[in-house]
């Protein structure tokens, strides 16, 4: 829709842009601190890398594996879509953005992997786990603002990587889950499924 000029969208990503700007210049501009550094893609793929890590000495090789193909299948994947719809040559390379938008969907990625891994399996309370997920999309949201003030990421497009993100995880969890004894075997590992 973005690409035809929606305009109901157009009205939805300049409310949602005047309301984070003023949002990031008033008194709680203080939350959006951590988030400016942990925006950057490089930041996102480092913390994936340390997640994988993890995955790794609770025992899941595998999983390990499956955390740094995936990660880097979705980077690709979000590089060819952005190449195919917002590339031209206009004297030399153009690239209008990137949608969906790299660094938020590879954190949209990561938090629902951390919320399948970690936060269903503990053994809590059911309200701490509902706090911890809504922390975790509090997180994620002040990302995505923080995204919105420094490089005018619209609201829309922030939306797409979270959709995005969630189909990548549904679709490769289910591979996971299906074929995850066929890769232990295959690649003659041990360890957790």
């Amino acid at each position: 829709m973005l690409r035809f000029n929606s305009s109901f969208l157009t009205l939805f990503d300049a409310a949602g842009s005047i309301a984070i700007q003023a949002l990031a210049n008033s008194k709680l501009g203080f939350l959006f601190g951590p988030a400016y550094l942990l925006k950057n893609f490089w930041m996102a793929w480092l913390l994936t890398i340390v997640w994988a890590a993890f995955l790794r000495t609770l025992g899941f090789k595998v999983g390990f594996w499956w955390s740094l193909a995936c990660s880097s299948i979705l980077i690709i994947m979000c590089w060819a879509w952005s190449l195919l719809t917002f590339f031209y040559w206009d004297d030399g390379p153009v690239l209008l953005q990137m949608m969906p938008a790299l660094s938020n969907t590879i954190w949209a990625f990561l938090l629902f992997q951390i919320q399948q891994v970690l936060v269903v399996r503990l053994p809590l309370a059911y309200w701490v786990k509902s706090t911890l997920s809504g922390l975790m999309i509090f997180f994620w949201l002040i990302l995505a603002a923080a995204s919105i003030v420094d490089y005018d990421v619209s609201v829309t497009t922030l939306i797409g990587s979270a959709l995005f993100g969630y189909w990548f995880f549904r679709t490769a969890a289910g591979m996971y889950i299906r074929l995850s004894k066929h890769w232990q075997q295959f690649f003659g590992v041990d360890g957790k499924i």
